[in-house]
């Protein structure tokens, strides 16, 4: 027995060093399993944000087309001189973006824009960079610059766009072809209307094929519309070969309908290994027949909105006829499940 008047000397237990360690390895790995889950889940959330934008960008395109019975062109105004050549000012013309302002709820915006000028006179300096989200993929980076950045481009479809005469436009939006539902005879369901691409860096010494475009490569014996896979691939080598001489601003603005800023078109295939790029040396914007593909940070492919108002999700594994077809308003193709 213990002798009267001794207390039991009770000693309190602590973790060692080692059982510390074993937990917060056990925490760490914890960590590292959950946060890819929590970085999809965002991702997922992003993405169909993204998505949402574009339904809201087709039902805008319709409820333009009901009221004009026709789609916008890919660029309005400042397109033809009396002589029905390109002016010099054709690349200062509004877009599609602009024209459907009033149906995404900134009608206070549009009524803002000078259309009797150009898109960068003084009058339209201040609103042309405002931002609006609609027209913004939260998956995508923002805009370095002042401007206000652009993530959704309209399809020109598989055509080289600039100056490839009437005959050679077949897209739905297009450098001076008007088109409307009659006339999208492949489908609507099987028409490209609108896609994603990425924001320019905004940094012409370095070269980023998801953010710049090259400039000064000729065509050498190129198709105006539908070329081939090789065709396209002996370009894009050429056009790499050029990355000295880059425009880093591409998407920056949503007013300006020009190729590289708020029109793609469908002849490299989605988040194409090929950079952007276009024939004129002397255009210090995208003045000249050129390609410039769909684009997104989302993983495996492009979000694309369809004429009749759907959105589908396009593999960058897409058979690239099948794309370039899906951007044609009547060329006759069958396209089934793509």
């Amino acid at each position: 027995m213990r002798p009267a008047g001794i207390k039991k000397n009770w000693f309190s237990r602590g973790f060692t060093l080692i059982e510390l360690l074993v937990v917060i390895a056990i925490i760490a790995i914890l960590i590292a399993l959950l946060l890819p889950a929590v970085q999809q889940a965002r991702e997922a959330a992003r993405r169909t944000q993204c998505k949402n934008n574009l339904k809201q960008f087709g039902l805008a395109l319709h409820n333009y087309h009901d009221v004009y019975n026709q789609f916008p062109n890919g660029k309005y105004g400042c397109v033809l001189d009396s002589g029905g050549a390109a002016n010099s000012n054709s690349w200062r013309a509004f877009s599609v973006h602009t024209m459907i302002l009033p149906y995404i709820e900134q009608a206070p915006l549009y009524a803002s824009l000078d259309f009797n000028n150009l898109i960068n006179a003084g009058t339209n300096n201040t609103v042309k960079n405002a931002k609006i989200s609609a027209y913004k993929c939260p998956s995508d980076i923002q805009y370095s610059g002042t401007e206000p950045g652009n993530n959704y481009v309209c399809s020109g479809g598989p055509s080289l766009w600039w100056g490839v005469g009437i005959t050679n436009e077949i897209g739905v939006f297009n450098y001076q072809r008007k088109v409307g539902m009659r006339d999208l005879t492949d489908g609507t369901s099987n028409t490209i209307a609108v896609s994603e691409s990425t924001v320019g860096n905004n940094s012409a010494g370095t070269f980023d094929i998801k953010r710049s475009l090259v400039r000064a490569q000729p065509f050498p014996a190129f198709p105006q519309t539908f070329a081939t896979q090789a065709q396209l691939n002996t370009y894009g080598t050429q056009c790499l070969g050029g990355t000295s001489n880059v425009h880093p601003h591409v998407r920056r603005e949503w007013v300006n309908g020009i190729g590289g800023e708020t029109v793609f078109n469908t002849l490299n295939g989605p988040n194409s290994p090929n950079p952007d790029c276009h024939e004129c040396s002397g255009c210090s914007w995208y003045d000249s027949r050129g390609v410039w593909s769909a684009r997104s940070l989302h993983t495996g492919g492009v979000q694309a909105l369809l004429a009749d108002g759907s959105v589908k999700f396009v593999s960058d594994n897409i058979n690239l006829l099948t794309w370039q077809q899906a951007g044609a308003i009547n060329d006759g193709a069958v396209l089934g499940e793509w």
